[in-house]
Formats: C-alpha cells, sequence, structure tokens
C-alpha cells in the first residue's frame, strides 16, 4: 500500500507539473503573437447632394398676342430657360391644357424653334397635340447655362371651305400652359 501512495503521489506530480508546463506554454503562445496594427484616418470625406434649379424669363405670359386672333393672326414670343443650379441637367418641355372647352387650340399651329439647335425645330404641330409627352430639349451643360425659344403660335389662314369652322370659334378662348422640367442624373455629364 505504502508503494501504491508512492505511485500514485508521484503520478499526481507529473500531472501538475504537466498542466503546469502547458499552462506556461499557452501563455508564451498568446503573450507572445505581438501583432503590428496600424491605423490612418482619410478624413474630410463630405458627400453633398447637387441642386438643380430653373429660372425662365419672362416670368409670365411670353407670347404677344394680339387682342383678339382671328384666322391669318400670329402670336409670337421668347422664353429663356436658365439652369441656376449647380449641376447639369436634362431639361424638357411638355403642354397642359389649362382650358379649351371649345377647341380653339385644334384650330391653331404651335412652332417652338431653338437657334442653337440644329435641328432648329423643337415642335411643329397644333397647339393641343404637343401634350405632355415632354420634349427632350436641352442638356445643359452646367450650371449658369440657358436657351432661348421662340414661340409662334398661328391661326392658319383657311379656304372658303372651312370658312365655317373658323367662325365657329369666333369669340372662343383656349389657355395652355407650358411645363418645364428639369433631372440630374449620372448619365448627364
Amino acid at each position: 500500500m505504502k508503494r501504491m501512495k508512492f505511485l500514485f503521489g508521484q503520478r499526481r506530480m507529473q500531472v501538475l507539473l504537466t498542466l503546469a508546463v502547458l499552462l506556461l506554454a499557452a501563455s508564451v503562445v498568446i503573450g507572445s503573437g505581438a501583432n503590428f496594427t496600424a491605423t490612418s484616418a482619410n478624413a474630410g470625406n463630405a458627400f453633398t447632394a447637387g441642386n438643380l434649379t430653373m429660372s425662365y424669363n419672362p416670368a409670365g405670359a411670353f407670347l404677344t398676342t394680339p387682342a383678339k386672333m382671328r384666322p391669318g393672326a400670329i402670336s409670337t414670343g421668347t422664353v429663356t430657360i436658365s439652369n441656376t443650379g449647380d449641376v447639369p441637367g436634362q431639361f424638357s418641355l411638355s403642354e397642359t391644357v389649362t382650358s379649351d372647352t371649345y377647341h380653339l387650340g385644334a384650330a391653331l399651329d404651335l412652332l417652338i424653334t431653338d437657334p442653337n439647335a440644329t435641328p432648329t425645330t423643337v415642335y411643329n404641330g397644333k397647339l393641343d397635340e404637343m401634350g405632355t409627352q415632354g420634349l427632350g430639349i436641352w442638356q445643359s451643360a452646367g450650371p449658369t447655362s440657358s436657351h432661348t425659344y421662340t414661340f409662334t403660335v398661328t391661326w392658319p389662314n383657311n379656304h372658303p371651305a372651312s370658312d365655317e369652322a373658323d367662325t365657329a370659334l369666333m369669340g372662343k378662348s383656349c389657355t395652355y400652359k407650358f411645363d418645364w422640367t428639369a433631372i440630374a442624373n449620372s448619365t448627364i455629364d
């Protein structure tokens, strides 16, 4: 039995010694895993959304309408659209009927021209047919750029056979609004 105690005591010492060596080895591995770490800040990365705004001149109605239109009458006017924002944009034009109960717009011709473009004609058709299709008319190169457009409304001087249709429009009126839209996106440089 004495011998058993001696062996068991020795074995315990071996087990404790082995655990101590393993614990020491683990602490050396963990403690000596010297990692080099460096950081660098790239500060000042601020992002700001651009502004796309526009102005037009004159601000109100730009057609020089005669006191009373009649067959053969012409009304002209110009409007200048300016990009007053700080990013380039794609500008387009559409038309909205405000009032045209008697379809006077179907009798009137509308011609929109841009003398700085090729071709110069932006739209040529009946006043009531332009609609909201959105004529992509101008891509601004950047802020402070502008374009001037000429609008001409004509009441064609019809043949005597259609005088009856023109006579039915006497005293009637119509109002159309021209809407300018600007879009800025990543495809516009």
